[in-house]
């Protein structure tokens, strides 16, 4: 049996990851059994006692035959149940647990390391007779065992009614425990809360996918059986063949024509019993790092209800064009499993959504008489260019993401003339656009990896490499640390990605991006410079974000910073401002760190 990767730091509760990986630590307490007096483990004082205990219990489910016995003997095919037991089971899909460092290598911006080792994968396991779904042991059903911070059921429609008017969450971490409290925080069991609305099918568009583990949260949630549509991209072979398993289950790999591509979007789709539906956009991966020790971002809409039958087609839209845009990036997958929802979407009132839909999809993009430029970068210039307060040049543009693409041989190179160029359009006289904003970058130093909840182990969501760093020096400059303590999470390493303008003098925010998109060329797009023609934007990545404007959010030029202002909430940043710039001796955080 494979050694689990975090050693004596894993925090893990999932039943399955015990099953398929083993940890000396736990073991050599768990060979020694319990104590005949008190009937408790000798937990050495150098472990959490209470983590230490959970994680026992499991190993007494799953191997109750080597209590007391040398647990590291333990086979790596005990306790796995017939097909009939694992198929029939809620819990046998609770999910197969990844090591860290080979979950989010696959979220590097360069898609191609990741392909040649899934493909290695995948032949692997395509000789194997049966699924891995098949083998998992028969699981108890608390859902404590299972997530680490459970909340109070039937509270979520309250917490979103107070998180207006701009409906976006940071996720609880596990191990910063103000966050389980804080009105702002969420876990994947609120977003299915029955407060919200009965769920009679869903959507969930994401990057990785670990699909046991998702449907042990549908189990927890009461819609294990109800229809569920997944798309995903980082291969799999659970998802492969889930729908024998489930049939309830559709899952659908995204087929990318460049090996540099990534289907990177998440977002979730859910249908409500009453005809209602919700739209949720998030920046976490649907596995279960991505909602431990990482700090990441959420929009969740309001509830949308469904329009009248006789409602003219244009009727339910959203002042911000939301509905229209979500419908036409859905249309760009060019799949008809998605028909039924763009469908829906049409026939649902989006009216009380107040943000803007920003997505990228692969491809050339032109600029058009209708829509101007429809994706990435571009489109961000052209609605901020429509309807962004004015601001004033020195006002920085910062940019945050948990991984960075390759940039050029200089800040002009892309940053200045694509990047810059858009993010720092507003509603101006044209000629007032003289000169680019300053540049600033929050991405975490090996400082704040070290001093993180997982140790160096809470780098794995940051995938930025030394070849692409040590090509691009001109970019520590420009950059500034993670640090996140009015929001306790400084210690929880950021996979959230953002942008925005704000002004520290007179406490404001112009406004403010929260999307799947990193900093690259994939996700936002390059112009191609060289064209004769008009010019056109490339894109390789589908991404998905939504953009908070004060006009249409508040009916204000700008969100009040720090504090409330006239009776509207500051806007919740996710990081302190002002901003910390690296040190002399500062480095960023590197990949190739993990692997020394």
């Amino acid at each position: 049996m494979q050694e689990c990767p975090y050693g004596e730091k894993c925090y893990r509760k999932n039943p399955i990851h015990f099953g398929e990986y083993s940890h000396a630590h736990l073991d050599a307490i768990y060979a020694k059994g319990c104590d005949g007096d008190s009937n408790e483990y000798d937990i050495p004082a150098k472990y959490s006692s209470e983590l230490i205990n959970i994680q026992l219990k499991l190993l007494e489910k799953l191997f109750p035959q080597l209590a007391g016995k040398d647990a590291k003997s333990k086979p790596a095919t005990a306790a796995k149940p017939s097909t009939k037991e694992a198929t029939s089971s809620a819990a046998s899909t609770s999910g197969v647990a990844v090591p860290a460092q080979a979950d989010t290598s696959r979220d590097a911006a360069s898609a191609q390391t990741s392909t040649g080792r899934v493909a290695t994968s995948n032949q692997a396991s395509s000789q194997k007779s049966t699924s891995q779904l098949e083998k998992r042991p028969k699981l108890e059903r608390d859902v404590r065992d299972y997530v680490s911070v459970v909340v109070e059921k039937g509270r979520m429609a309250r917490k979103l009614e107070q998180a207006a008017p701009y409906n976006m969450f940071l996720t609880a971490i596990t191990d910063s425990k103000p966050t389980h409290r804080e009105p702002l925080s969420i876990t994947l069991q609120e977003i299915f809360d029955e407060s919200l609305g009965e769920i009679e099918s869903s959507v969930q568009i994401n990057f990785m996918v670990d699909i046991g583990w998702l449907l042990g949260h549908y189990y927890f949630a009461g819609i294990l059986s109800k229809p569920l549509l997944v798309l995903y991209g980082a291969d799999d072979p659970n998802l492969v063949d889930i729908g024998k398993f489930k049939p309830q289950v559709t899952a659908i790999k995204v087929q990318m024509q460049s090996p540099f591509a990534t289907s990177h979007t998440k977002m979730m789709l859910l249908g409500y019993t009453d005809g209602s539906m919700r739209v949720v956009i998030s920046t976490a991966n649907l596995y279960e790092d991505d909602w431990h020790n990482r700090t990441q971002g959420l929009w969740m809409s309001p509830r949308l209800p469904p329009l009248p039958e006789d409602a003219d087609t244009a009727a339910g839209e959203s002042p911000t064009g939301f509905k229209q845009d979500l419908m036409l990036y859905l249309v760009e997958y060019k799949l008809s499993q998605l028909q039924p929802w763009i469908a829906r979407i049409r026939k649902s009132d989006f009216s009380a959504i107040n943000v803007f839909f920003i997505g990228s999809v692969p491809g050339g993009h032109r600029e058009s008489a209708v829509r101007g430029h429809p994706w990435g970068c571009a489109r961000l210039g052209s609605l901020l260019a429509k309807h962004a307060a004015p601001v004033e040049p020195n006002i920085p543009v910062v940019c945050q993401s948990s991984s960075i693409g390759s940039l050029g041989a200089n800040v002009q190179a892309w940053i200045e003339q694509d990047i810059l160029s858009n993010f720092r359009k507003d509603s101006s006289p044209i000629g007032r656009l003289s000169q680019l904003p300053p540049f600033k970058m929050i991405y975490p130093s090996f400082g704040n990896v070290s001093r993180s909840h997982d140790g160096m182990l809470g780098g794995g969501c940051l995938p930025y490499g030394k070849s692409t760093n040590d090509k691009q020096p001109w970019l520590k400059n420009y950059l500034h640390q993670w640090k996140s303590g009015d929001r306790h999470r400084s210690q929880a390493m950021p996979h959230i990605k953002s942008y925005t303008r704000f002004n520290l003098e007179d406490q404001s925010v112009y406004w403010f991006v929260l999307t799947s998109a990193n900093l690259s060329k994939a996700a936002w797009g390059a112009f191609n410079k060289k064209s004769n023609l008009q010019p056109c934007l490339r894109i390789f990545n589908y991404e998905a974000g939504v953009l908070f404007l004060p006009k249409f959010v508040t009916g204000e030029d700008t969100f009040p910073l720090g504090n409330a202002r006239n009776g509207v909430p500051a806007f919740p940043l996710p990081y302190d401002v002002p901003l910390t710039p690296y040190g002399p001796d500062d480095t960023p955080f590197l990949m190739d760190y993990l692997h020394q």
